[in-house]
This record gives C-alpha cells, structure tokens and sequence, in this order.
C-alpha cells in the first residue's frame, strides 16, 4: 500500500465555484517563479525585472494509490539560499485567484529562509480539489492538497540572473 504524490499548477483567470484556474497542468514540471501566466514557459523567456514580483504560483499535491489515512500534512521552504533583496511569500489556501505580478496581501508568510518541515505550515486535503470548500486533516481516498501558493518578490538592488536553487517540501504521514 503507497500513495503517490504528482505535483500540479493551477493558472489562468479564476473560473467557477469555487474558483480555480482555466488551466489546470498535471504534472507540472516547471517550478520556476515566472514573470509569466503560463507556467510552461520557459524561464529564459519570463525573467522578474528587478523592482517587480513574479506571477503568483498555485501549486498543489494530486494524491493516488492505495493508502489507508494521510494526514498531519504540513509545507515549508526547506533549504537554499535566496540573494538579498529577493523575497518569497507563500499561503497555504483553499482560496484560488487569477495570478498577477501585483503584491498578493493574502500571501501572509515570509518563506523567504529555510525553516525545518516540522516547523511549515499545515495542509490540509480534499477529494474534490485544491479549491475544496471544506478541506480536512485526513485524506482515506484519492484526493489533493489544498493550494500551496506563493509569489517571489524582488527589491531594488536585488542580482540579476537566476537565484540559487530553494527547496520547498510537502510532507505528510501515510498509514
């Protein structure tokens, strides 16, 4: 008995009800911050300008398999080394809006430095979507995570080019 884990984006304008993205990409590959919508872009072709934000991302867990209960989900930045003036803000939500490079107030944590996974921040599951109304501590069926947004932010000051490469981890127990 496993579950399986796939990692998933939701972008695009919000649409329906709950609102969730026009496109939903399963399994996603890119995981850069993109100055961009579309999370298949090619990071060369969406560079953040200094001064300005990425896109939100909203990510989240597509879960399958034969499992009995996952549960005590939780999500954090967990390692890697952002330069100075850049800083990433994270949420985890039920909550989906259309992505834009304005400063998202709603993504209330600083992920900015890494912090140990025991110290992230809860997720909760659903078996209908990330965008679930009501998301529970415990999965027993194929299901998702909620949404594990985030947006990066640049200062001025900030280098130019890629940043060091940060981990964000999801982790959950399996029984």
């Amino acid at each position: 008995m496993a579950s399986t884990l796939v990692l998933a984006d939701d972008t695009g304008a919000a649409t329906g009800s709950p609102a969730q993205g026009t496109t939903r990409v399963n399994p996603t590959t890119n995981w850069n911050w993109l100055n961009s919508t579309t999370v298949t872009t090619a990071p060369a072709s969406a560079f953040i300008v200094i001064g300005t934000n990425s896109y939100e991302r909203f990510r989240f867990g597509v879960i399958t398999g034969t499992f009995t209960e996952l549960s005590n989900g939780l999500w954090a930045h967990t390692a890697g080394t952002f330069g100075s003036n850049i800083t990433l803000m994270g949420v985890v939500t039920s909550t989906y809006t259309t992505p834009a490079v304005t400063t998202n107030a709603a993504l209330t944590e600083d992920m900015t430095t890494a912090i140990a996974i025991g110290s992230g921040q809860t997720v909760l599951f659903s078996t209908v979507g990330p965008e679930g109304a009501a998301p529970a501590a415990t999965l027993t069926a194929a299901g998702y995570t909620q949404y594990l947004a985030t947006q990066m932010l640049t200062a001025s000051g900030a280098a130019t080019g890629a940043t060091a490469t940060a981990s964000l981890s999801l982790q959950f127990d399996e029984t």
